[in-house]
């Protein structure tokens, strides 16, 4: 069994809706040999001059399949 590996994607943004489902969307097609194990989100919000921000981290827990390698961009 090959061994576990992380993709954390991490977006800021004053804006209520991140980019981040097509960032995540993109990897996942560029990288199609691997297993998804577990996805994890971490979201939080900081006051900064006056306005929200919205910190949003999604981490892909993931392993190749047996015989492949990922791009792991």
């Amino acid at each position: 069994m090959n061994p576990l590996k992380v993709k954390i994607f991490t977006y800021f943004s004053m804006n209520i809706n991140p980019p981040n489902e097509i960032q995540i969307n993109r990897w996942l097609a560029e990288n199609p040999d691997i297993e998804v194990v577990d996805i994890v989100q971490s979201e939080s919000m900081a006051v900064k001059t006056g306005e929200m921000e919205r910190n949003l981290s999604i981490t892909l827990v993931y392993r190749d399949k047996e015989g492949k390698k990922s791009k792991r961009t």
